[in-house]
């Protein structure tokens, strides 16, 4: 693949991303590439290598521009098409494990974001977990108002019954 179509994928990958983790990576084996790239494919994302000159030239006139001062050394960028927390998580699980790859930067919703807030953003629970609760969070108070609304019509029907059982004293005296 020749330079013009090396950026041409890179402005398609740029373009088609939902979120990005920029990282740097130093003597890496051909068997840990494989397994982080198993890894972030299972996130729905993808890890490329990439040459700073090419992803700068593909990143021009685009948002990802802001990005270009993390594009020094060895440089990957791990694209997702899917959930950005997944990609987060993914390459903070495997470079916490590795110390020869270090997240540098990543990129969500057209902002930069620092190495320390790609981390914080692999911890923030799963979309189903967060509907999940959100989901509890909206049935509870509803399930305590009917509770709260049927707490004394209850008691009214106890106290009756209550009343009903010992009898008034002209029915036991008959």
């Amino acid at each position: 693949m020749g330079k013009t179509e090396t950026v041409e994928a890179l402005k398609g990958a740029i373009a088609a991303q939902r979120g990005a983790v920029v990282a740097s990576f130093r003597g890496m084996t051909v068997a840990e590439m494989t397994a982080l790239r198993k890894k972030l494919r299972e996130a729905k994302a993808e890890f490329k290598v990439v040459k700073n000159t090419m992803i700068r030239l593909a990143a021009r006139g685009t948002p990802f521009q802001h990005l270009t001062e993390h594009f020094k050394g060895p440089t990957a960028v791990a694209f997702t098409h899917g959930d950005p927390v997944a990609l987060a998580r993914a390459m903070k699980e495997f470079s916490a494990g590795s110390p020869k790859i270090a997240i540098r930067a990543g990129y969500l919703d057209g902002r930069v974001l620092s190495a320390t807030d790609v981390k914080a953003l692999a911890d923030v629970p799963s979309r189903e977990v967060l509907l999940s609760r959100l989901a509890g969070g909206l049935v509870s108070p509803v399930t305590r108002l009917v509770r709260a609304l049927s707490g004394p019509q209850r008691k009214l029907v106890y106290a009756l019954d209550s009343i009903r059982r010992q009898g008034t004293p002209e029915a036991t005296a008959g």
